[in-house]
């Protein structure tokens, strides 16, 4: 074709327009998504490690507060899992999972419209095609045989099928494309989120051990130790001989009481 692609462009007919138009919303749409998928602001970098920090030195109310002020994929994820936190490890990767499915919705959200028109565009290139034979073919039969102009018209036909098919190609490379990129920075959320809940569920662990191990060590003030042989407990109970009185209401133990805790009794003993 010796013709301008403009002049190319105006021989498609009125589809060629609709063509277009399928062609710069899915171009619009797949360039919104391919600026919003950049990764760093999807996943900050060291975001799970500060998280996990910050949980460990500061408390989980800090965790979620540092997920809020940095607004991310991530911190979506992160705070998710630290909603349940405490109640398993098994529950809060859940908890990313689910999480994981809502961002992953997010990523693509406009992808689906660069498919729509990645569809769109090659049908309306054969219903412009179509619509071109069907015209081609009345002139024919007007003039009674195949002429010129008959052929030029079959021939102008065709461009809508082969814009449409065109425009197919390159909205279909960038819907799999910006498909593929968002099911990459959901899987790597989704590996973050994860690792920071096994940390999290390590060093609560951890802290449990250690509460443990610190009480153990703590010593209890208990009774003095028993030094001696233990009470003859058959001979405590045999009856002392006093009436009403058929068991003796103590036992004899051998612990040195200090003096302040020692009976009346023995004081008066020692004074006499």
């Amino acid at each position: 074709m010796d013709a301008p692609v403009w002049e190319v462009f105006l021989r498609g007919g009125s589809f060629m327009w609709l063509i277009l138009f399928a062609f710069v919303a899915g171009a619009a749409y797949a360039i919104e998504r391919l600026l919003g998928l950049d990764r760093k602001l999807h996943i900050p970098k060291g975001l799970e490690k500060d998280v996990v920090h910050v949980v460990d030195a500061r408390g989980l109310d800090a965790g979620m507060a540092l997920c809020r002020e940095k607004p991310s994929s991530l911190s979506r994820v992160l705070h998710a899992a630290l909603l349940r936190h405490g109640t398993g490890r098994q529950e809060m990767e859940a908890a990313v999972t689910d999480e994981g499915q809502r961002v992953l919705y997010d990523l693509r959200r406009n992808t689906r419209t660069v498919g729509v028109m990645a569809i769109l565009a090659p049908l309306l290139g054969l219903l412009g095609a179509c619509v071109g034979l069907i015209e081609a073919a009345d002139q024919a039969a007007a003039g009674g045989t195949f002429q010129r102009e008959a052929f030029g018209c079959a021939a102008a036909a065709l461009l809508p099928a082969a814009f449409g098919l065109l425009v197919a190609i390159l909205l279909c490379y960038s819907y799999f494309y910006l498909r593929g990129k968002a099911e990459d920075i959901a899987r790597e959320i989704d590996e973050r989120g994860k690792d920071a809940v096994i940390t999290l569920d390590r060093k609560a662990r951890q802290s449990i051990r250690l509460i443990e191990d610190i009480e153990e060590k703590i010593s209890t003030k208990d009774m003095p130790a028993v030094k001696g042989p233990p009470p003859d407990l058959a001979k405590e109970l045999e009856p002392t001989g006093r009436e009403g009185s058929g068991v003796k209401t103590g036992i004899t133990t051998s612990v040195k009481l200090p003096l302040a805790d020692q009976p009346p009794e023995a004081e008066t003993g020692k004074k006499t």
